[in-house]
């Protein structure tokens, strides 16, 4: 079965105010900057970012009373920043990270592991915020520190790995983003002490990678492995385990069977849900991929209901300007325009503006929004401009073959 651009769109995608966090009573007495750390860390791990980020902010406090070039406090600020971008609040996640960054260079030297991971978490943040070439420097600057400062096999360097490898799935480099995902694989896997969320988070980015590449036999037994690594090691409320699923449900529809991942996407959906809250931002990623199944039965009026709802979430939670919601506002302008309604056009003119605004002009998730437009054009007989948006998609995909510079 051929993957539809939504679909590709889709399977890579496999992360402002909120409400506040319901966290348990103060206990009579303040808790130990070891114990917010910690509450802080499980609440991250659940994706409960928004509780994460006030126990995160708390340590913060805590650990300023022993000194302002503390270890404690580059911890308590490291692990802020990396909530704080995961809710979209990009410029105090930079300010929050850099200033850990400060406080470990003076403690440690400039580069030392705790330096290299700190790099590696600003990388995170250029690349969500679409600083590509920014973000491709410091996960390069991160591996070598992190490489000099514990060793080439350390588990601590599949971070910037993961990083890098996003980066070059997004500038259409999949084999050498496949390639470092499965050296993250092996070097998780293999560690003293394997991680299992951070190992399913490996093979079920490999097994999304195969299944761009239409690799469904090989993607199978990784994505496989992932969910019931997941399962038996995390629980099903895990949302590590909803991940899996969700990728394994996208096996299913590649295979050409909707019937039975749409079921699977609704379960995924009321898994996180149950995890992270009705309103997190995974909630709306499983929203768009149960639309995608919806488009493949021809669902299309309930797949726009399950879009418009992502929407809502994105634009609550990371902005109104991201990836996810210029892929999320593209794929409901084809869910109205499958319904024979005009009014997709201005949900498409919308969705192209923030994806080259987010992206930018070279992208080829500009490419694959444009080549839909050009379909809605035809599809209204104005095939002048439709020929004009495709040649547009075109030169793009030209600009990302072999051959051409993509970052």
């Amino acid at each position: 079965m051929r993957i539809s651009t939504v679909m590709v769109t889709g399977i890579a995608l496999l992360l402002t105010a909120c409400p506040h966090p319901h966290v348990s009573s103060p206990p009579s007495f303040p808790p130990s900057w070891e114990t917010l750390i910690h509450k802080g860390d499980i609440e991250q791990e659940h994706w409960r970012y928004a509780e994460a980020e006030y126990y995160y902010s708390q340590a913060v406090k805590r650990a300023q009373e022993f000194g302002a070039e503390d270890a404690r406090l580059a911890r308590s600020l490291r692990s802020l920043s990396s909530v704080t971008s995961r809710r979209g609040n990009y410029a105090a996640a930079w300010a929050y990270a850099e200033q850990a960054l400060g406080i470990y260079r003076h403690l440690f030297g400039p580069e030392s592991g705790e330096v290299g991971m700190t790099e590696s978490m600003l990388g995170n943040i250029a690349g969500d915020h679409g600083s590509l070439g920014e973000a491709k420097q410091l996960y390069t600057q991160s591996q070598r520190h992190i490489a000099a400062a514990y060793g080439p096999q350390d588990p601590r360097l599949g971070e910037p790995m993961m990083g890098l490898a996003s980066l070059y799935l997004m500038t259409n480099r999949v084999g050498e983003a496949e390639s470092l995902v499965r050296q993250v694989v092996t070097l998780w896997a293999k560690s003293e002490s394997p991680d299992p969320s951070k190992l399913c988070l490996a093979l079920r980015h490999l097994g999304a990678l195969l299944l761009t590449q239409n690799r469904l036999d090989e993607a199978e037994p990784i994505l496989k492995r992932s969910y019931e690594t997941a399962q038996k090691r995390l629980g099903d409320n895990h949302p590590q385990t909803a991940a899996s699923l969700s990728t394994w449900s996208a096996l299913q529809l590649v295979r050409g069977h909707p019937e039975e991942a749409e079921p699977l996407y609704g379960q995924v959906i009321h898994m996180v849900e149950r995890s992270s809250g009705t309103s997190h931002p995974e909630v709306a990623v499983a929203l768009t991929n149960h639309a995608e199944a919806l488009f493949a039965i021809k669902h299309y009026a309930h797949a726009e209901q399950q879009l418009r709802r992502a929407i809502a979430i994105y634009e609550q939670q990371t902005g109104p300007s991201s990836t996810k919601l210029a892929n999320t506002l593209v794929s409901l302008a084809v869910a109205v325009w499958k319904q024979g309604r005009r009014d997709a056009e201005p949900l498409f003119t919308r969705g192209l503006t923030l994806t080259e605004s987010t992206y930018g002009p070279d992208h080829l998730a500009l490419a694959k929004a444009l080549g839909l437009y050009a379909q809605f054009l035809r599809d209204q007989n104005r095939n002048a401009e439709a020929d004009a948006f495709a040649e547009r998609a075109e030169s793009i995909r030209a600009k990302s073959t072999p051959g051409h510079p993509t970052s």
